[in-house]
């Protein structure tokens, strides 16, 4: 009967080690997408924020142009569809994308939606 409960154990402790070392595989893969976006937001929230303020003319292309250079630069796949800039007598800035994020046995879809927003003078 010992045997048997040791295997027991045993048997636990190694899919114990197998579930931890799936949920470690995942969030190291899944990391860098929610990093990106983070800096993503950053990046267009601090940008919203200094168009309100800027002098010379501005345009929704040259935002959004502003926008998907950071966003290739910074390993997000983003075009200029994904981003919707708009303005008036608000700055407003949407960006609307999904990161596919190979699992080996599973291709997980995240889909993010960043945005800003900021008085305009």
């Amino acid at each position: 009967m010992r045997r048997s409960e040791e295997a027991s154990g045993r048997f636990k402790a190694l899919l114990s080690l197998a579930f931890l070392a799936v949920i470690i595989f995942v969030a190291i893969k899944t990391l860098p997408a929610y990093v990106n976006n983070f800096e993503l937001q950053d990046h267009i929230q601090r940008l919203s924020t200094q168009l309100a303020v800027r002098t010379k003319p501005i345009t929704p292309d040259s935002i959004r142009n502003e926008v998907v250079a950071f966003a290739q630069d910074h390993g997000v796949p983003l075009t200029a569809d994904n981003v919707k800039v708009t303005i008036a007598s608000r700055v407003s800035i949407s960006v609307d994308y999904t990161v596919a994020v190979d699992l080996m046995v599973y291709t997980l879809e995240l889909h993010f939606t960043p945005s800003a927003e900021n008085l305009s003078l």
